[in-house]
């Protein structure tokens, strides 16, 4: 996968669900899980917010808790690899109950038609280390492919860097991807577009909970013999524009009239 050495990870759409005493409705969304690998997506999408009390702990977990317009936004770093990315998503949805999920990360390109420093939204996941050697070599599991799927909302106006993008397969996996020959392996095997470390993780503990997902990811480096240095240069150079356009499609959605937070002086007391 292509994430970080510490983690690297058309339209807009989602499916949100309201729970419990609250009706189901499409398009709105009160309680926001924020799934991020780079640092710098955090304090751009933090700037744009407001903190409410202290983060979260859960084991060795610092979940944040923001308010962006009337949605309550809970942020969690994704780690190193598909497992730890897995640990943070269970450590944030054990505790809080989230109407919609929003990721964004970089990834490695496979695929030649990627550059550096393009945005795609993420449509299928790929576990590229899930099978069974054979002596015919290894065997990907039927498993080890998930499918994101969303409904459009086509009353939301996506900004900048994600309107108008095309969708990617990406492979996903526990190893830093910095080879030439192996990155060829990698696109044959797979079909993917792009690697990253955190991406089958995350989608499936939010499958486990039926958590509507959408992700996007940027192309930091190609995954190739080179990748470790242009990575490090991407990172250094990179200035949270996903965070921040994270931020700005919270703030469009529209507040479920049935919750508390559509009634700042409700919300102020069941907060007492």
């Amino acid at each position: 996968m292509v994430f970080t050495p510490s983690s690297r990870g058309a339209r807009f759409g989602a499916i949100l669900f309201c729970l419990g005493h609250l009706a189901v409705c499409h398009g709105r969304a009160d309680t926001i899980a924020f799934f991020y690998a780079l640092d710098s997506d955090f304090q751009a999408l933090k700037r744009e917010a407001q903190p409410v009390g202290q983060p979260l702990k859960v084991g060795t977990r610092s979940i944040a808790a923001l308010q962006i317009s009337a949605h309550r936004v809970y942020a969690v770093k994704m780690g190193s690899g598909a497992v730890e990315t897995a640990t943070s998503v269970q450590a944030l949805l054990a505790r809080v109950r989230c109407d919609a999920a929003f990721s964004v990360g970089p990834v490695g390109g496979l695929s030649d038609k990627l550059k550096a420093g393009s945005w795609s939204r993420v449509a299928e996941v790929v576990c590229y280390q899930k099978g069974s050697w054979t002596k015919t070599g290894f065997q990907l599991s039927p498993s080890s492919v998930v499918s994101l799927r969303s409904n459009a909302l086509d009353t939301v106006s996506l900004p900048e860097p994600f309107r108008a993008l095309g969708t990617i397969k990406v492979a996903s996996g526990e190893v830093f991807i910095a080879s030439d020959s192996y990155r060829t392996q990698l696109r044959e095997s797979t079909g993917a577009d792009a690697v990253d470390m955190n991406l089958f993780g995350l989608v499936t503990v939010c499958a486990d909970y039926r958590l509507p997902l959408v992700c996007w990811r940027v192309v930091s480096d190609r995954a190739d013999d080179n990748a470790s240095e242009n990575f490090r240069r991407f990172v250094a150079g990179y200035d949270g524009a996903g965070g921040k356009a994270v931020a700005q499609i919270i703030k469009t959605l529209p507040v479920n009239p049935n919750s508390p937070m559509a009634y700042p002086n409700l919300q102020k007391a069941l907060s007492k």
